[in-house]
């Protein structure tokens, strides 16, 4: 009996610590940008955001690779797909928010011929609690991934 008690015991004071550690730090990862066959019209990059111990707020994102970058979203109201530009982005303690083809991403017009040599693109991810996150993309040539399902149509931009 005492020993199934301190096994218990045990195991209940780890189950503690465990939950008694730091939640993550805020981060971003995951970056791709899809280069949009049309080389007049802007491309598309998604990331991940993973939040951290508290709420915070996406203000800006910014690349020294591109002359403008901003934050859109699609979505789908009434069956009619639309696009449009936002100014900021929530970020939930302990959330994970996506920039993803259909939903959030970030826009770039005129983009360095260096990154695109590069293949990869550095971005800064500037936040409400003063946190700057560099995040790097992989650049993909249109078509690249075999498919283009889900590229934006920035076409008209």
């Amino acid at each position: 009996m005492l020993k199934a008690r301190t096994l218990f015991t045990a195991a209940a004071m780890l189950a503690m610590l465990g939950a008694c550690s730091d939640p993550p730090p805020l981060d971003v990862d995951g970056g791709f940008l899809r280069l949009n066959p049309n080389p007049n019209a802007p491309s598309a990059a998604y990331f991940t955001i993973h939040g951290g111990a508290d709420d915070v707020v996406l203000r800006d994102v910014l690349t020294d690779e591109a002359v403008r970058v901003e934050i859109h979203e699609s979505g789908t109201k009434n069956g009619v797909a639309s696009m449009r530009p936002v100014k900021t982005v929530d970020v939930p303690a302990g959330a994970t928010v996506k920039f993803e083809p259909g939903g959030k991403h970030l826009m770039l017009w005129s983009i360095n011929p260096q990154a695109l040599e590069d293949k990869k693109m550095t971005f800064t991810f500037i936040f409400s609690n003063g946190q700057r996150i560099l995040a790097d993309a992989i650049v993909q040539q249109p078509g690249a991934d075999g498919e283009m399902a889900g590229m934006e149509d920035h076409s008209g931009h």
